[in-house]
């Protein structure tokens, strides 16, 4: 396939896509800096808000994330579980998290593919994965270990990138160049956007179509505005232009009729049928 996300797949390409996208990507999920931000509380809020969804019985609440990054939101959902374990496949990230989670038993690190997640079927009670979809060289066998090792009864939580937001937020590779700016309107161009983004974009319908299909039941969607989050001290100079579009898109957040077409996440739960 001649897709950008394909080409750079693998190291030292990979490796320096990921960088671009950290430098000049929104704030999310494991790319998230340490302190608390507006969109990695709002992940963790919608994610708690399934936890009760759980059946849990007589079995110990065990939870992963998968790509966990430095372990930002998945140190805020551990609370809630007897043993919680993020996977990555950056190493260095991996270490940022074992150096904050420090003496906390309950709170594993592994350095794990999440298209052959090492644990047993049906051993995990709750699974997240923000901002990681869309990166994956193998998004269906990615999707299948998630929904294998998740038990039924149990919940997976995702975010992605949605289609209808006007933005490319990842960058795009042209040749052997990589522009990492926002791209205005590129997602509504399907094939041009496959071919050149460095990450994928879902609509609801296609994320619910993976999920449903490996045998999930959806328990709700809901949308996330972290686009320009850098904007004030941290922004660079062209972000900066934008702080005024920022805070009326963080408004257009709580209008329902609007909320798919600002958000620049969209949040899914699923639940294993039983």
């Amino acid at each position: 396939m001649n897709m950008a996300w394909n080409r750079v797949s693998q190291a030292p390409e990979r490796r320096l896509s990921r960088q671009m996208e950290i430098q000049n990507a929104p704030v999310l999920g494991g790319t998230a800096p340490r302190h608390a931000t507006r969109t990695a509380q709002k992940l963790a809020s919608f994610a708690l808000r399934w936890v009760s969804s759980v059946q849990s019985g007589s079995e110990r609440r065990r939870y992963l994330d998968v790509g966990c990054g430095n372990g930002f939101i998945t140190e805020l959902l551990a609370r809630s579980f007897d043993e919680a374990v993020g996977i990555d496949v950056e190493a260095a990230r991996l270490e940022d998290f074992r150096a904050h989670a420090g003496n906390n038993s309950a709170v594993k690190v592994r350095l794990m593919s999440a298209a052959k997640i090492e644990f047993p079927s049906e051993f995990f009670a709750f699974i997240t994965s923000f901002e990681v979809l869309e990166h994956v060289p193998d998004l269906d066998t990615t999707v299948r270990e998630m929904v294998r090792v998740c038990r039924k009864g149990g919940v997976v939580v995702v975010s992605v990138p949605q289609v209808w937001f006007p933005f490319e937020n990842h960058g795009v590779q042209m040749g052997n160049k990589m522009y990492a700016r926002k791209i205005p309107l590129l997602p509504y161009i399907r094939p041009l956007h496959r071919k050149y983004s460095l990450a994928r974009v879902f609509s609801s319908a296609e994320m619910d179509r993976l999920f449903l299909s490996n045998g999930m039941d959806l328990l709700g969607t809901s949308y996330a505005t972290p686009q320009f989050e850098r904007a004030g001290a941290q922004a660079n100079a062209w972000e900066r232009r934008f702080v005024f579009l920022r805070d009326m898109l963080n408004r257009c957040e709580n209008i329902p009729g609007l909320r798919a077409l600002v958000g620049v996440s969209m949040l899914k739960a699923y639940q294993k049928l039983l």
